[in-house]
């Protein structure tokens, strides 16, 4: 429990918050911290959309599966950030998406509302959570706006491009390395696995970029003076 307190004060949600703010959080009966191995479901689609996630360590992704079983990864979650928490404060009855652990992981899932109904004289503490709550939404949306332009682009090439882009300007360098194998960047860009591929490899033979696995170099034309 001490080590878990200790990744507790990482996370944003929980900025600002005193010990005993903190354990009075960890040792509430709407608390639960469980350990996930890598491909476990964390929450299900259809599952009741009461609980707000943390990751204390690993990642999860959020996934979407439409009619047909094609998958669609709608975001990466990792350590110390929060998740499900658009679901839970929209009256949502049933989760609409699945969380997935991508590596082992340990996970905090809060029934919040609970919380905050059972704290909700202790104004400082209503207070600080909630605003830390207000922020982590803002800034996720404008994440999800980023998303929202990186797939709105025609083809699969500007998808590619687009994205590439926003991982070099995240990384503050022309060489990083992506969060995604190939499988799951064709589910995150919505788009055919082979014809990714394809894509990738021509922008490779153009001079465009080079890549190995999930490291990416943007080649600009300055290199080639």
């Amino acid at each position: 429990m001490k080590k878990d307190f200790e990744l507790m004060k990482k996370c944003p949600l929980f900025d600002k918050m005193d010990d005993v703010e903190l354990n009075a959080i960890l040792k509430s009966p709407h608390t639960k911290i469980q350990d996930f191995s890598k491909n476990n479901t964390v929450i299900a689609e259809g599952s009741n959309a009461d609980h707000i996630g943390i990751v204390l360590y690993g990642a999860v992704q959020i996934v979407r599966n439409d009619y047909y079983g094609n998958r669609s990864i709608i975001a990466l979650i990792n350590s110390p950030q929060i998740f499900a928490e658009v679901f839970v404060f929209s009256e949502t009855e049933a989760m609409p998406v699945s969380v997935v652990s991508v590596t082992d992981s340990r996970i905090m899932l809060i029934k919040l509302k609970n919380i905050l109904n059972d704290n909700a004289e202790r104004n400082s503490f209503y207070i600080k959570l909630t605003s830390n709550l207000l922020r982590l939404v803002t800034e996720k949306n404008l994440k999800l706006n980023e998303k929202i332009e990186i797939i709105s682009k025609r083809t699969t090439r500007e998808k590619i491009l687009a994205f590439l882009m926003s991982q070099a300007k995240l990384n503050h360098s022309d060489t990083f390395t992506i969060p995604y194998d190939r499988q799951a960047l064709a589910d995150f860009l919505e788009v055919d696995r082979s014809a990714m591929s394809a894509e990738i490899s021509k922008l490779r033979a153009e001079g465009i970029i080079e890549s190995r696995r999930s490291q990416f170099r943007l080649i600009s034309n300055n290199d080639d003076q």
